[in-house]
């Protein structure tokens, strides 16, 4: 079924679907932090292995592996676009963050420039640039054909 053609609304497979901005905060935390404990985990096992006390690494570790994960963690659900709206010459898009049970209106913004890479796409939207997989959005041949909609989308 082909959307509105005055107004396209488009969800990639990220979309958090109605779940809270905790949430999807904390499922995006496992990854991160299970990768930043890496080296704390390595430094604690040759240690003790070695007969040394392995407690420093832990208690200094932990905390720094904590925070790198968290700060990973901001900048991807901030980053990573899982919404675009298309209306006219206007365009707003939501992150990860955002469409998590939206609470503020889109910011519509003219599109500057895209770049068709083969299987992405590079989008800039005002002073923001954003990168689209193919993989991530299940209606890629729509958002392609809807590019026509706003006249700077070419």
């Amino acid at each position: 079924m082909e959307p509105d053609p005055v107004r396209h609304t488009f969800f990639s497979a990220d979309h958090p679907g109605g779940r809270s901005k905790p949430a999807i905060a904390g499922s995006a935390l496992v990854r991160p932090l299970g990768f930043c404990m890496i080296p704390v985990m390595i430094g604690a096992m040759f240690s003790m292995l070695q007969g040394f006390v392995a407690l420093p690494y832990l208690t200094v570790g932990f905390p720094i592996a904590a925070a790198s994960a968290m700060i990973w963690t901001w900048i991807r659900v901030r980053g990573v676009i899982c919404e675009i709206h298309i209306h006219e010459e206007s365009v707003a898009v939501r992150s990860l963050f955002d469409a998590a049970l939206p609470s503020t209106d889109l910011e519509w913004k003219r599109i500057i420039d895209v770049d068709q890479q083969g299987r992405s796409a590079s989008v800039t939207i005002g002073l923001s640039s954003f990168r689209i997989q193919q993989g991530e959005w299940p209606v890629w041949p729509i958002i392609l054909r809807s590019r026509g909609t706003a006249r700077q989308f070419h």
